[in-house]
């Protein structure tokens, strides 16, 4: 459910802010460059509190040349925790709304990049992103976090106004890190009036949509682009090698760390373009798009189901796959797994497309359904429960995907063995013909992968091919 199904707000040409799913993280990032490029009613100023702020953890950690048993480095560790913001349901999380934040082994993390910052020549910080391309692991969603979390106070004032201009309920709201004051050099607690998500019990915060990019404007990658285009000489004396534009973050690290007059230059450059949030309504990677094409999908095909037996229960899954199957090759959702300019979109759009059909009906009929927390990295996407016993797992690949069939023969039937449940969903996106060929052989394979063991393999082929000529096999 989203923040204006919940509480029914109707938008006006005001309300230019986010409209969150409550329930699932949508991979969007507050991205700090948008707001100094555009700052505006209650954030006006926040760009310079950034600023400030990390500047004092530069002084802190310069003072102390990085020595972690210091009690300066000590104090801007402490200062440095930036918890998930689950409030923003934003993120790569995608089972619910609480990812992985940032505790004391990230403070750490973030630490140890301004040194590593201090060490290649940067003395005052224009952009406090600059740290992504000089350290590993500094992702999307750290840089999202410690936003938010510096700039708290402020994301809530926000909020606050929209949901008295549209008679939202609220809750006084206690944070013990609310903004930071640069005198005292200490956290100050807030209290903030704002919405609650009925499905975490957390506060709500909203964002305005022109803050939010699928990936920072500064980021490791974007320099190397920089660097490709305008550096050609210098990459190729550096590495000795026939470069690509496809590198390991380690050596962009590396150049970038050694050549601070080349992150100069690209902050000038990055400075001089015009930042763009993410598009919604082109919605390229199919981020936001799939929850509404879903819900109106399914409260127009409703589905009564019974998970009474386990035979029930697999029906009833079955069904939901079914639907998922009807709803992209007959239904147009092909299109929301396509571009304007006619490539196809991800895996990860598929999934979350997946997802909102399953979701849907799941919802309606009382039934559990989970995103795993691993998810992209782990070995299965969702699984489909009604209480411990009646269980099954979901597992969505592109046929393109190059790990396609480890999924196949490894992942989902070691997952379904150490989970002790009995039915595995491998469901397959063909964009083409190539696709159906390659997957013809599905079912023997999912036969053989499960063959002698207690739990049973089911695979579907999904047709998302633009000129429907094809259909889907269950």
């Amino acid at each position: 459910m989203k923040f204006s199904e919940l509480y029914g707000v109707w938008r006006t040409r005001e309300d230019e802010w986010f409209d969150p799913v409550l329930s699932v993280d949508t991979r969007l990032f507050i991205d700090p460059f948008l707001i100094y490029s555009k700052e505006g009613t209650c954030f006006r100023g926040s760009h310079s509190e950034i600023i400030a702020f990390f500047n004092q953890m530069f002084r802190l950690i310069a003072e102390c040349r990085g020595a972690r048993e210091s009690l300066r480095y000590q104090k801007a560790v402490g200062d440095l925790v930036f918890p998930e913001v689950q409030e923003l349901c934003l993120g790569y999380t995608e089972a619910g709304t609480g990812g992985l934040g940032s505790g004391g082994d990230s403070a750490r993390l973030i630490a140890d990049a301004i040194w590593e910052a201090i060490r290649s020549g940067l003395k005052k910080l224009r952009h406090f992103e600059e740290i992504t391309i000089l350290r590993e692991g500094m992702g999307a969603d750290r840089i999202s976090d410690m936003t938010a979390g510096i700039l708290r106070r402020r994301f809530a004032s926000y909020t606050s106004a929209i949901c008295r201009r549209h008679n939202v309920p609220t809750e006084t709201v206690h944070y013990r890190r609310g903004s930071y004051d640069r005198r005292s050099q200490l956290w100050v607690p807030l209290d903030a009036q704002l919405p609650i998500n009925p499905y975490n019990r957390k506060p709500i915060l909203l964002v305005p949509r022109r803050y939010l990019r699928d990936l920072p404007t500064i980021n490791a990658d974007d320099f190397w682009d920089y660097c490709w285009v305008n550096e050609n000489e210098l990459l190729r004396h550096e590495f000795n090698y026939d470069i690509s534009r496809r590198v390991a973050k380690h050596d962009i690290i590396e150049l970038a760390r050694r050549h601070p007059e080349v992150r100069r230059a690209y902050l000038d450059r990055v400075e001089r373009r015009r930042p763009q949030p993410y598009d919604m309504r082109k919605d390229r990677k199919g981020l936001v798009g799939w929850y509404d094409a879903a819900k109106a999908y399914c409260q127009h095909h409703t589905l009564a189901l019974s998970v009474g037996s386990a035979e029930a229960f697999t029906r009833a899954v079955e069904r939901m796959v079914g639907e998922f199957s009807h709803f992209v090759e007959e239904n147009s959702g092909w299109r929301l797994l396509w571009n304007d300019n006619g490539t196809s979109r991800s895996e990860a759009a598929a999934q979350l497309l997946l997802l909102g059909i399953v979701k849907h009906y799941c919802k309606a009929n009382d039934i559990d359904i989970s995103r795993e927390s691993d998810i992209g990295r782990g070995p299965v996407d969702f699984k489909v429960a009604a209480g411990h016993q009646l269980r099954a797992l979901l597992e969505l690949k592109l046929a393109r995907n190059s790990r396609f069939w480890d999924g196949l023969k490894k992942q989902v039937p070691a997952y379904l063995g150490a989970e002790g449940i009995q039915d595995g969903y491998f469901i397959v996106i063909a964009y083409n013909d190539s696709d159906l060929k390659k997957v013809s052989g599905l079912k023997a394979i999912a036969r053989k992968a499960a063959k002698g063991l207690s739990y049973r393999i089911r695979t579907v082929v999904v047709d998302a091919t633009a000129d429907k000529l094809s259909a889907s096999r269950l």
